[in-house]
């Protein structure tokens, strides 16, 4: 088994995301490096392969277990078509999660904290979780896949460091979860509407391995009404931190201009059973929704 096949099987584009995503948290609380009292480099570079390791065994350990259905929905995958093997994908699920833990640790000993690797703990133990048996029931599979995605920014927020001096520690926590939670809300909305689509676009395959989700129990229409409530419902949101006074104008003005008419196009391509263009278009419009809180804040 090559790397490059370990590497793609790893999702790498997942991984990206996961490290911007957690980059942009500190940004928006003014946390990054170069800030007097943000966050130092090693301790951020340990957090993003902390990440990086931990998306990659969740990705490799699912590709093990959904092997038969697998086999059905993703025959390209390489489990299934013979580039890889299943052994050797195991010790390298089990590697990447002893440097999960191992870049929580070292992350918690530069900070004198131990809540990074409290941290990388939990989330590879969810992460398990989620592949043994939460994927396996439906919707719940869903929703904890997008509370997955908002991690990096829960770890942004609960990591000690900050741009408040006070020593009211509730109001220095309320503070920053008032910058992060528009991010965290906008990741978790939209990410839920992909899996669904996700969902949709396996429908066939799912049935065919007793994998029972959210559209096969409720019915591809529901299930199609259930994403677009949810794009809907967080384009209503959007003046949301505006109207905290969280963020500009500038915010709904940006947001309004890309993703009015990206949520057009997910919905309409989801009316027409296209369902990988819309899972394809709602992850652009997640970087286009994080794009906009930055320009925001910076300007």
């Amino acid at each position: 088994m090559s790397f490059a096949t370990l590497f793609k099987m790893s999702r790498p584009v997942n991984i990206v995301i996961a490290i911007v995503t957690l980059v942009i948290g500190y940004f928006l609380l003014g946390e990054l490096p170069y800030a007097s009292n943000g966050i130092k480099t090693p301790e951020l570079i340990l957090q993003a392969l902390g990440f990086a390791a931990a998306i990659a065994f969740a990705n490799i350990q699912n590709d093990i277990l959904d092997l038969e259905s697998d086999k059905m929905n993703r025959p390209s995958r390489p489990l299934v078509c013979g580039k890889a093997s299943v052994k050797a994908a195991k010790i390298t699920s089990i590697i990447l999660a002893i440097l999960t833990i191992a870049s929580g640790t070292a992350g918690g000993l530069l900070a004198y904290t131990a809540i990074p690797v409290i941290f990388f703990i939990a989330l590879a133990l969810l992460l398990i979780a989620y592949n043994i048996k939460l994927k396996h029931l439906p919707l719940l599979k869903n929703m904890t896949v997008a509370f997955l995605c908002t991690t990096p920014l829960i770890l942004c927020l609960v990591h000690p460091t900050g741009p408040i001096e006070s020593d009211d520690e509730s109001l220095e926590f309320m503070t920053k979860f008032a910058f992060l939670f528009p991010a965290m809300l906008f990741a978790f909305l939209l990410t839920t509407a992909r899996e669904i689509y996700k969902d949709l676009e396996d429908e066939i395959g799912d049935l065919k391995a007793g994998i029972m989700t959210f559209p096969l129990i409720a019915g591809p229409e529901t299930a199609r009404r259930l994403a677009g409530a949810i794009l809907i419902f967080t384009w209503i949101s959007l003046p949301m931190p505006v109207m905290q006074g969280t963020y500009p104008t500038l915010f709904v003005i940006l947001t309004a201009a890309t993703l009015t008419p990206s949520f057009i196009y997910i919905i309409v391509q989801a009316h027409k059973k296209n369902y990988r263009k819309s899972q394809a278009v709602t992850k652009l419009a997640m970087f286009l929704g994080l794009i906009s809180l930055v320009v925001s804040a910076a300007i």
